[in-house]
């Protein structure tokens, strides 16, 4: 084979570390406690991508409570969330086996770029709030959010961080200010970039400040947390094997953001991507099990985004 079409080595360990997770994914025994719940079955099968795909079916029939919906769209009751559910219980027991339960913290002191996942409510400040407080160095802070809409029950829970906020865009640029607004420098200012915007901060030690707004560049309505990946890979292209990059979130998304994000940025760019998440206790929050199993299935869909993606970049 000629030299140039010779698999780099960057993407050989991408691929390998990728196909590491899924398989801890799919065969950890928080997951397998769970899911012989609903079907054993699955304790049958050893083949790697048998599992993947056999966990996203069985996900989409038993564990999908959104139905399409946004999640603070959800005003039902269900079953499994009764204190005395049986079914509900194990579902907390095996979420506490895979850690979505329990906060995790940086592994390294420096990252190239600190970048805080966006979301509605609190979660902006929240997220951005955890990730300052693991004290690490960093070379760039990125807030990674959209144009989705702050509708007014958001609006009035996030008015002593961001009161002006009608975007997740908004809502991070708010985070920041409140949360380090005596480590800023005069000279904000924003662009159109890629059929998105992107705000401009630094700190005064000169540290540049990214707010990233997505546009939906994975045709979705709206940018989803791909989609915000996307875009900062291509706002980035100095990304690279080189480079490593610290996201914080909630802990019991992790596993679906991780492996998005290793399809979008690692996969394509080789650098490194690590994931820390907070646990419920720390915006008092308390999560029902029926949000535990919604939270399986979109890490179930992304293990099957992410397969496919090594699959057809081999």
């Amino acid at each position: 084979m000629s030299a140039n079409l010779q698999t780099p080595q960057w993407l050989i360990n991408a691929r390998s570390n990728a196909l590491h997770y899924l398989d801890l994914f799919v065969n950890n025994p928080g997951i397998e406690k769970v899911a012989k719940e609903f079907d054993s079955q699955y304790l049958l099968i050893t083949d790697l991508n048998e599992r993947i795909d056999y966990l996203a079916s069985l996900a989409a029939t038993h564990w999908d409570f959104r139905k399409g919906r946004e999640r603070f769209e959800i005003t039902e009751t269900f079953e499994i969330d009764d204190p005395d559910s049986r079914l509900g219980k194990i579902v907390h027991e095996g979420t506490m086996l895979m850690e979505m339960s329990k906060a995790s913290s940086a592994t390294l002191s420096h990252y190239n770029i600190l970048g805080i996942l966006g979301g509605a409510y609190r979660s902006p400040y929240n997220r951005l709030r955890y990730g300052l407080e693991q004290h690490v160095t960093y070379d760039k802070l990125v807030f990674l959010g959209s144009e989705r809409e702050v509708l007014p029950p958001e609006q009035k829970e996030t008015k002593d961080y961001a009161p002006a906020a009608r975007t997740e865009f908004e809502l991070g640029k708010g985070a920041i200010k409140s949360l380090m607004g005596d480590q800023l420098a005069n000279g904000e200012y924003e662009e159109a970039l890629l059929q998105g915007r992107v705000a401009h901060m630094k700190r005064k030690d000169n540290l540049p400040i990214l707010i990233l707004s997505a546009p939906p560049l994975q045709g979705g309505k709206r940018a989803n947390t791909a989609d915000t990946y996307d875009f900062l890979r291509r706002v980035e292209p100095d990304l690279d094997a080189t480079k490593n990059i610290l996201f914080a979130t909630a802990g019991m998304y992790r596993y679906a953001q991780y492996f998005d994000a290793v399809r979008e940025i690692s996969l394509k760019t080789g650098a490194d991507v690590e994931i820390i998440g907070f646990d419920a206790t720390y915006d008092n929050q308390k999560f029902k099990a029926s949000q535990f199993l919604q939270e399986l299935k979109s890490a179930a869909d992304a293990a099957v985004r992410l397969r496919n993606a090594m699959q057809g970049n081999k």
